[in-house]
């Protein structure tokens, strides 16, 4: 093997803690270039781990998001039937910048700020039901907060059933974990027949929320007859909102409580959550697999030819742990002046719509959980939080804590 060279590896690469990008990362950025790796089915493709080179990329047209190019990186047979439903994340061009315009209006600071009534009334009432445990100690966190927080928000955002939208999304994640896909497409299809009677009532009977507003404007834009295309545009927003945000909520709260000293800096100065929340996206990463795009023309990145039809994977755990980009990447610092500019949430024409809702959530769920339950701790130790063998994310699905 040449010097700089790394042994080509299997990718994904699973992560040996959940709110650390895997090691693996380091020694490929050590190359100074994009390292080729292994996909499910022997297909090589490239990832890129250096902070300017990741920026680069995500903004460049040559690197395609269509998921119909051959070429675009799939990480498992079971993902293959998405080639032939693209999504709002999935496509380029005018269809991608149509449906961005639907909603991109919906998800200002302004509009998620507004939200914050509704998410600390939510972050309340979980953590009542928790404390009404007390005699029930451990508590899972994951179960019990993290993941009825996310889904609560997403449902409430859009103004459909919590109680629904949360039992959808916690019978396909418990599916996709025991591989059962049988179960899940079932859960699929039921849950788009869901949202495609809520976006008829919306249609003849409309409110003062956001999937009112986008079904309004979706019809006014001339869109199809039927709304099987705004059902897929829903369903993503419902997914992106749903797996990254709890996993960001029990990964945070898991990294906050193994840092006691950042988290006795956030008791004692309350006032630097907005720029903690920005570091802990920075430093758990954990959408490690959603910039994937394919080479539309050879590009050299880093002195290496990629070339047109090779499949590229930009994992954010890498270029948010850049040495050139932050200092000591590796330490967990919420006073951090420069982690606003992570790549937690993408760059360029598919950046994360709902980074502004993900940051107001999570400051709400960290803070409202460490003021009201000051005593919380893990009740095992940090080694032994885990992730699911088959999560899609660096998921925790058991938090024991105690307080």
């Amino acid at each position: 093997m040449a010097d700089g060279a790394v042994e080509i590896l299997d990718f994904p690469i699973r992560r040996g803690c959940p709110f650390k990008p895997p090691a693996e990362y380091d020694a490929f950025r050590a190359t100074g270039a994009p390292v080729q790796v292994r996909l499910y089915n022997g297909t090589p493709a490239w990832v890129v781990t250096g902070f300017e080179e990741a920026r680069a990329i995500l903004s460049d047209e040559r690197f395609s998001s269509d998921i119909t190019n051959p070429g675009y990186p799939i990480f498992a047979q079971a993902l293959e039937p998405m080639r032939h439903t693209p999504t709002l994340v999935t496509m380029d061009g005018p269809e991608h910048s149509r449906l961005r315009r639907l909603v991109i209006s919906e998800f200002t600071m302004r509009r998620m700020n507004g939200l914050r009534p509704q998410i600390q009334q939510v972050a309340n009432g979980l953590i009542d039901r928790m404390l009404e445990q007390e005699h029930e100690q451990p508590v899972n966190l994951a179960e019990a907060y993290s993941f009825p927080l996310a889904g609560c928000v997403i449902g409430s955002l859009l103004g459909l059933d919590l109680d629904t939208i949360e039992g959808f999304m916690s019978d396909a994640r418990k599916a996709t974990v025991v591989q059962d896909f049988a179960e899940f497409i079932r859960i699929q299809i039921a849950f788009r027949e869901y949202l495609l009677g809520g976006i008829e009532q919306k249609h003849h009977d409309p409110v003062n929320d956001v999937l009112s507003t986008i079904v309004a404007k979706y019809k006014e834009a001339g869109g199809a007859e039927t709304f099987d295309e705004l059902v897929s545009l829903i369903m993503v927003i419902v997914g992106a909102g749903y797996g990254p945000t709890a996993s960001m909520l029990s990964n945070g709260i898991t990294a906050l409580l193994a840092h006691p000293d950042q988290l006795a800096v956030l008791r004692q100065e309350p006032a630097l959550w907005p720029e903690a929340v920005d570091e802990v996206l920075r430093f758990v990463s954990v959408s490690d697999l959603s910039a994937l795009r394919v080479a539309v023309e050879d590009v050299e990145i880093g002195g290496q030819l990629i070339r047109a039809g090779e499949g590229v994977v930009v994992p954010n755990g890498g270029a948010n742990h850049d040495p050139a980009a932050f200092k000591d990447p590796g330490v967990l610092d919420v006073r951090r002046t420069e982690a606003r500019q992570h790549l937690a949430f993408g760059h360029g024409i598919h950046q994360c719509l709902g980074g502004n809702l993900t940051r107001v959530e999570l400051e709400i769920g960290y803070r409202t959980l460490f003021e009201r339950v000051p005593t919380l701790r893990l009740a095992v130790p940090v080694e032994e939080v885990r992730s699911p063998e088959n999560a899609q994310l660096p998921e925790i699905h058991n938090l024991p804590v105690v307080w």
